[in-house]
């Protein structure tokens, strides 16, 4: 007998036989979604689990647009702040993202996601006078660090929102790991860090899901030691005069990108790269993402475009076999 675990609202299903040996779940709203954790069942476990979504709730303080008291808010309205070196981190790993997608990944495109969520208030898309007056603010380039003050230049903002969620995935499975946990698994609404092995002493299985049918699967992945991550607007969009307009836009051109492709699913060493190359991907689109994947020592993916057609890496297949 088999089962599909479902954790809402996911990019992912989890897929899997009933555990022969005790392992420990816990689910958590954190980061604008569900957090789920798995861990091998101890007597301490339960008290690691609470520790780890602590941790969770101290990096989101940190790193959210909502909390205006967050590290990320205070130097959005300063122009200038002390970051902590967790932030730093994060920030130090986006710019190394939009250095390898050519400014496809920016966490400086605020800006225009504000310009979009107003432009839903007036019920109009934006103009091109609009979006092109906002992106003079937009540019990863035009990040400043000097050691852990953050300086942006006037009229810029930034959003960790394309990254900050892999980032603290693999910050809590650094977490658990430390604790002695030696197999686990950790879910952010999608973004999902696995190690050492499930409960069956296999590999974890990750199903993706097909963007157009959420109860379908089309792919089954076999990990451990790897992070993983889907970007998408099939789920996340808003609409103005009944055009659909995703929650990603694309840096240099400013306009919202929306079902081209459907999805972008990228396996990488830690959660974090995983996570800024999808969003990437996502906007290169199929061809060019999926050769930026292929150059790309260690990293695997698999695009989705707007008909249904299926593009994988060279050696995706490595992580599909029985």
């Amino acid at each position: 007998m088999s089962k599909i675990l479902f954790t809402f609202p996911v990019i992912f299903l989890l897929v899997g036989k009933i555990f022969p040996y005790p392992l420990i779940t816990e689910t958590e709203i954190a980061l604008g979604t569900y957090v789920e954790i798995k861990i091998e069942k101890k007597p301490e476990s339960k008290k690691i689990i609470e520790e780890a979504f602590k941790k969770i709730k101290e990096f989101e303080n940190k790193m959210s647009i909502f909390n205006p008291e967050s590290e990320i808010s205070l130097v959005n309205k300063n122009k200038k702040w002390k970051i902590s070196d967790d932030t730093k981190q994060v920030i130090l790993k986006a710019i190394e993202i939009s250095k390898l997608t050519d400014g496809a990944f920016d966490i400086t495109c605020k800006p225009l996601l504000d310009l979009y969520r107003e432009a839903k208030k007036k019920n109009r898309p934006p103009s091109e006078t609009e979006i092109k007056k906002v992106l003079k603010y937009v540019g990863w380039k035009k990040l400043k660090i000097e050691g852990n003050i953050l300086i942006l230049k006037k009229g810029m903002e930034i959003d960790l929102g394309g990254i900050a969620k892999g980032f603290i995935v693999d910050k809590i499975a650094e977490f658990l790991k430390k604790k002695g946990i030696k197999n686990g698994l950790i879910n952010a609404g999608g973004d999902i860090y696995c190690f050492g092995l499930n409960p069956e002493g296999k590999y974890w299985k990750i199903g993706i899901r097909n963007p157009k049918e959420r109860s379908k699967i089309i792919e089954v992945i076999n990990l451990s030691g790897k992070g993983v991550a889907t970007s998408g607007n099939y789920e996340r969009y808003i609409k103005i005069k009944k055009e659909k307009f995703g929650h990603i836009v694309n840096p240099k051109t400013g306009k919202s990108t929306y079902n081209i492709p459907l999805s972008v699913t990228v396996i990488a060493p830690d959660c974090a790269t995983a996570d800024g190359l999808a969003t990437g991907c996502f906007v290169l689109g199929v061809k060019k993402g999926l050769e930026l994947l292929n150059r790309i020592k260690n990293v695997e993916g698999i695009i989705i475009d707007e008909n249904m057609k299926i593009y994988r890496t060279k050696n995706f297949s490595l992580f599909t076999s029985p």
